[in-house]
């Protein structure tokens, strides 16, 4: 029986989802043309349904928007993006997450002293591709170890090291240590972003007193699946679900052992869906389970049966 849930410290929306989302409801009540968003705002599916219903549009490509108002994702775009788009007569307004705008800034600037860019992230992501298309020909990406240890001893070459603002702590960690034994002249741009590491953080203090873990997020966002991902590594079961219809209730049986369970969400998910994960859990409790909730300094808040 189903007796703990615990919550993680730090879950949710994190500063450049926010901006992001309120950016485009702004941009949406301003506007008298059509408005469309690049892609999606932010990797979360209850997110963008939001918006389509508020009457925003969504486009895959630039190639796609011929009038009104664009709006740039979290995740940015390339340069040459922006560029066409303006061209065509549309405006465009960019709800870049400022982190991912350091990156940018950090890029332009070391290239221009004539640095060779190493960035460590997923090729076919958002935030990769935007990166890439400031620098496309002084940057290389890499996703793993193995990428890594591949590429060329480039003895007298200028190297620096970025990192994806969504990747994995502890991952990047070891990528830095390998990058500084194979390039000791390499320059390293820890470029994590705070609200990944607190919530890491979170679920590595969280994951060792559960018997299960569940990560509220979509199955396109890089850092929910991440927090899932260091959950399962840690307590053995960590599951990534959308909402709380995706909660299976035979994990919560008798004979699964789960008597408490760790809930979190990842940078891009509201938290109207955590709280439906966690009126969920209590339902399948019969109301008993005690709601855990560590305040954001040290002190404990307890509450139990169902949430308002």
């Amino acid at each position: 029986m189903l007796k703990k849930i615990f919550i993680a410290r730090h879950h949710g929306f994190c500063m450049g989802v926010k901006r992001a989302i309120n950016i485009a409801e702004e941009t949406a009540r301003d506007s008298a043309g059509k408005v469309t968003i690049l892609n999606e705002i932010v990797h979360n599916e209850a997110v963008v349904e939001n918006l389509r219903k508020q009457g925003i549009w969504q486009a895959s490509s630039v190639d796609e928007v011929n009038e009104g108002t664009l709006i740039i994702s979290a995740h940015g775009v390339a340069p040459d993006v922006k560029v066409k788009a303006e061209a065509k007569g549309v405006k465009v307004v960019d709800a870049t997450c400022p982190l991912v705008g350091r990156i940018y800034t950090i890029i332009n600037k070391i290239v221009q002293h004539g640095y060779h860019v190493i960035h460590y992230g997923e090729s076919t992501h958002d935030e990769t591709k935007g990166i890439v298309g400031h620098a496309p020909d002084s940057i290389t990406v890499v996703g793993s170890r193995s990428e890594l240890l591949e590429l060329p001893a480039w003895p007298e070459r200028k190297l620096g090291l970025t990192v994806q603002t969504t990747a994995q702590v502890s991952e990047f960690a070891e990528i830095e240590r390998l990058a500084k034994e194979k390039w000791p002249h390499i320059e390293i741009f820890n470029t994590v972003c705070n609200a990944t590491t607190q919530r890491q953080t979170a679920i590595m203090d969280l994951a060792p007193q559960v018997d299960l873990v569940l990560v509220v997020g979509s199955a396109t966002s890089a850092n929910s699946k991440r927090l899932a991902k260091i959950s399962e590594a840690i307590c053995g079961r960590g599951i990534l679900i959308g909402c709380a219809d995706d909660i299976d209730e035979k994990w919560f049986a008798e004979d699964q052992g789960v008597d408490m369970v760790g809930v979190s969400a990842g940078a891009s998910t509201p938290d109207f869906l955590v709280e439906e994960v966690i009126k969920k859990l209590v339902e399948i409790s019969c109301g008993t389970a005690e709601v855990i909730i560590p305040e954001k300094k040290s002190r404990v808040r307890k509450r139990a049966g169902t949430i308002g």
